[in-house]
């Protein structure tokens, strides 16, 4: 080669050399979380970064205070995991933190803000609560100027039940007010998270999970939510998702680590719902993995905690969104489908930061013994402490859900009930008759709202924390599907030609629904036995489908009678009341009415109780609560 080819070609290199050197340099385009808070019990922090050229990547922080303990290269340049540790005594401000390379560095400007809720927050929720369930799309739509929102996927289109109808955070925000006078307590509203995909209201396929939906708001539109709920004395649950996310996320076209999912969008197990293999001793191995591994729908990636980088962006995900806004407790979707290790270390996480928070597990299944050993406490055992305070009971739910529709008696409660003992706290466990994934119930009854009133006097007045769907309480009947349930409330949307949040707006039938459903609230708040009160029931008889049921707490007592039968009956109730060594009344407590004059309960003076002799007439499928008081109250 000539001297003249060898200097041009060095010139070459030469020239070329500080292009490519530029383009190496690092450059942070994201940071999760965004901020993190002073004094918190969580004080290491692993933050993702994202940008580009972040491979082999070192960082610092010049600042005292904060000191990155380690920096994770992934395979991925478009990621590096930057371990910072936060000292206690931090004063809130904004840190530096440098992320370098050879090619040359770039700085995350932190925030480290003062904690907003405290060590002694959030409020949690118990059996003194009503929980509220509100699928947000379909309730009110408080802001008409983000029903479509550039960049996102145009879903709006109110007369299709598929489709975005527009219902948002603010419309909730504007009902505060009723949902306060209706009675419950707290708000469990369906996931907020942005979602891109299609049919993409209901938000369990989440494509950014530290962003509110845009079509419902913003981030400091739920803050504001949960500050403004807290005024009215309502407390708000999170509906949080750990098992997976949406198809569009940015993750599936771009994964921090190969490892980030369980199998991918070309291969991966579907369709293998094998609850029962945590319990089965007979199951093959494999079905627990199978059940932990598999895609819930081809559109939401399964994530795969055992990647320890998951199970920390989760866990300070939740955290983050606890402090950030304040809400009360988390609901928990398809429980037993991630990875109970990582589940039980999440919740041991949150409980740590968070001594009152309350964590309700969605496990669906009609076997109380499958349900109730998710709970902690339980009797029963899936391998892993579990940390979770409560747990959904579908047994109940089944039992109530098949009595109204007329497939089974009064009996199939009485031994859902009968085996409370399996659990670790029955008092705590979630109740319901529907849900967003389940026709409603007034749907269910074709009609018979007698039954209805029959299954909600049950929700509120056995134990438990009972949830109601919204809508339930003008008597909404929805139909079969998932997006037929999901009605829009009325009055919540333009247009809208009545507005049944208001007296005016309801039709008599609704009103009637509404002030049954209202007058049970108000006697289970005014009421410490039927929220925590001890249950006492008897069993239904053959030829006899009564149930009845006690609630004593205290010196308070309720008894409780459901007539199963579509015929009056009068039913005694000598083993209901003979306890009692002084003769007592029973009050009706809905209307006050004194149900019958107080038997005598030493009649023939020999000084000892035979026991109480009253009978109650029960309308055919009525259902009476009723005060024992002392005869002379």
């Amino acid at each position: 080669m000539s001297h003249r080819r060898s200097w041009c070609l060095l010139l070459l290199i030469l020239l070329m050399l500080p292009a490519q050197t530029a383009a190496q340099v690092p450059a942070v385009d994201r940071v999760d979380p965004g901020n993190w808070w002073a004094g918190m019990n969580w004080d290491e922090v692993q933050l993702m970064v994202c940008g580009s050229h972040l491979d082999a990547v070192t960082a610092h922080a010049p600042d005292e205070g904060l000191h990155v303990t380690a920096v994770h290269s992934v395979p991925n340049d478009s990621y590096a995991f930057v371990d910072v540790q936060f000292a206690q005594d931090l004063t809130p401000g904004t840190y530096d933190i440098v992320v370098s390379s050879p090619a040359g560095a770039d700085t995350i400007a932190y925030p480290v803000h003062e904690r907003t809720v405290g060590a002694n927050g959030p409020q949690g929720f118990g059996p003194d609560d009503v929980v509220y369930l509100i699928t947000p799309d379909r309730f009110a739509n408080g802001d008409p100027s983000n029903d479509r929102v550039k960049g996102l996927r145009d879903e709006y289109d109110p007369s299709d039940p598929r489709m975005r109808h527009g219902g948002d955070l603010q419309g909730i925000i504007d009902r505060l007010d009723a949902l306060e006078d209706l009675g419950i307590t707290t708000l469990w509203l369906t996931p907020i998270l942005e979602n891109r995909g299609r049919n993409s209201y209901h938000g369990y396929a989440a494509t950014d999970l530290y962003r509110v939906d845009p079509r419902f708001g913003t981030n400091d539109t739920y803050r504001r939510l949960v500050e403004e709920a807290h005024e009215c004395g309502l407390k708000v649950i999170y509906d949080h998702v750990s098992n997976h996310i949406g198809i569009e996320h940015p993750w599936i076209g771009n994964l921090p680590r190969e490892s980030w999912l369980n199998g991918s969008v070309e291969d991966h197990h579907s369709e293998k719902h094998y609850k029962m293999s945590v319990a089965d001793p007979h199951a093959d191995p494999e079905q627990k993995e199978l059940l932990r591994t598999f895609w819930f729908v081809d559109a939401m990636p399964d994530l795969n905690q055992e990647d320890p980088f998951v199970a920390n962006y989760l866990i300070q995900n939740m955290i983050w969104w606890i402090e950030t806004t304040g809400l009360d407790g988390i609901r928990e979707d398809t429980y037993p489908y991630a990875d109970p290790e990582f589940l039980s270390d999440w919740a041991e996480a949150l409980q740590a930061e968070y001594p009152n928070l309350s964590i309700v597990g969605e496990v669906w299944d009609t076997a109380p013994a499958y349900t109730a050993m998710y709970q902690t406490g339980s009797k029963l055992s899936t391998g892993v402490e579990t940390h979770l305070p409560s747990v959904m009971d579908f047994a109940l739910s089944t039992a109530l859900r098949d009595y109204v529709q007329g497939k089974d008696g009064l009996a199939a409660v009485y031994q859902v009930l009968a085996q409370d003992f399996l659990y670790g706290d029955p008092m705590n466990v979630m109740t319901l008759v529907d849900n967003h994934d389940m026709p409603r119930v007034a749907y269910l009854a074709k009609g018979d709202t007698a039954r209805v009133r029959q299954v909600l006097t049950m929700l509120f007045t056995l134990r438990g924390v009972p949830q109601m769907l919204y809508g339930t309480e003008i008597g909404m009947v929805g139909g079969a599907s998932h997006v037929e349930l999901r009605a829009d409330y009325p009055g919540g949307f333009p247009g809208d030609t009545r507005d049944a949040f208001t007296r005016q707006g309801r039709t008599d039938a609704e009103n009637a629904r509404y002030d049954f459903v209202q007058s049970l609230l108000t006697l289970r708040a005014e009421h410490p036995a039927l929220r925590r009160g001890r249950l006492v029931q008897y069993p239904p008889t053959y030829g006899e489908p009564v149930y009845t049921y006690r609630r004593v707490h205290g010196e308070e007592e309720f008894l409780i009678i459901i007539n199963g039968s579509d015929t009056a009956r009068d039913v005694g109730l000598e083993e209901e009341l003979n306890h009692h060594s002084v003769p007592i009344e029973l009050i009706d407590a809905r209307t006050g009415q004194r149900m019958n004059q107080a038997s005598d309960a030493d009649a023939d003076g020999d000084g000892t109780s035979p026991g109480q002799t009253h009978t109650i007439r029960v309308d055919g499928y009525g259902a009476l609560v009723l005060q024992v008081v002392p005869a002379d109250a």
